[in-house]
């Protein structure tokens, strides 16, 4: 039997703090110094390899503060902390954000959704992270807390571009606050990834809909990962679809309207030869899974 082992190459301080009052206190002193620590599924290999680069780590996994889930008024609040599993099993979210559920499930292994947190998916900004085109189209607003207050920002702009985020030193993901749709909304989250469990999604499509009584559009969002240097809501397609009713011509016109965008917002490149069609095929199956049920 062999054994494996991992040398952790990376030197640093580990920090737990008790409460959050006492994180933000820590920060505001070694803000610029330190990296967060939630799931770890993406610091641990940092910190193996020896690319890690903090002086201190800061452990926040257990503060309760950062681990509630919520609803007030029209919006559904979720801690950064909370790992994908949880956010999966939880009524509230599966109530209210069905298509975030959907996005939790198909993050990575069983392993990594009991150990990977929605604050960790979005501080990491990977373009393909699963959960942001669900979080988009519900409006998504992050909750960043320092020593000094609170504040927010919209998820589109938080994130500046891949792998970078505008969250400044001293302050932390504390959650999010999503738009609750009306009851009757309809829900959807796609992705492509080249096979169909344990792999990295490649692109990801999530839409949320409501029909007038006629069965025109009227409301919805679609946001697409993987096609744009920043988070962004695909409202060229959405203007395509307000107000008339979806049959697949309307569709696939929405579809092409989403792979013009990406050319746009990131410029022509060579791979785009194999993700337009890609993307389309991709728009095609979360809108038909809106209006027509068909998955």
């Amino acid at each position: 039997m062999t054994t494996r082992t991992y040398e952790i190459r990376s030197v640093f301080e580990y920090f737990r703090p008790q409460t959050l009052s006492e994180a933000t206190d820590f920060l505001s002193a070694h803000g610029s110094e330190s990296r967060l620590l939630a799931g770890g599924t993406d610091l641990m290999i940092a910190a193996r390899s020896g690319n890690l680069g903090a002086k201190y780590v800061v452990d926040v996994s257990r503060l309760e503060e950062l681990r509630q889930i919520s609803v007030n008024q029209d919006r559904l609040t979720i801690g950064s902390a909370l790992t994908y599993s949880e956010i999966m099993c939880n009524p509230l979210v599966q109530r209210h954000a069905p298509s975030l559920v959907r996005a939790s499930s198909q993050v990575g292994s069983l392993q990594i959704r009991n150990a990977g947190t929605l604050g960790g998916n979005v501080g990491n900004a990977s373009p393909a992270a699963d959960s942001v085109p669900a979080l988009m189209v519900h409006d998504t607003h992050v909750i960043l807390k320092s020593a000094s207050g609170e504040f927010s920002e919209p998820l589109g702009s938080f994130i500046v571009g891949p792998y970078k985020t505008g969250l400044k030193p001293g302050f932390l993901i504390a959650g999010f606050s999503l738009e609750i749709w009306p009851d009757g909304s309809r829900h959807a989250y796609n992705r492509i990834a080249r096979r169909r469990s344990l792999a990295i999604s490649r692109a990801g499509a999530a839409a949320v809909a409501t029909l007038d009584p006629d069965g025109a559009v009227n409301r919805i969002k679609l946001a697409l990962s993987s096609i744009s240097p920043q988070p962004s809501r695909m409202r060229v397609a959405e203007d395509c679809l307000k107000c008339r009713k979806p049959d697949s011509r309307l569709i696939a016109e929405a579809a092409q309207t989403v792979a013009e965008e990406m050319v746009r917002l990131s410029g022509e490149r060579p791979s785009f030869v194999y993700k337009k069609p890609a993307v389309i095929g991709l728009t095609i199956k979360t809108l038909e899974e809106i209006f027509f049920g068909q998955q």
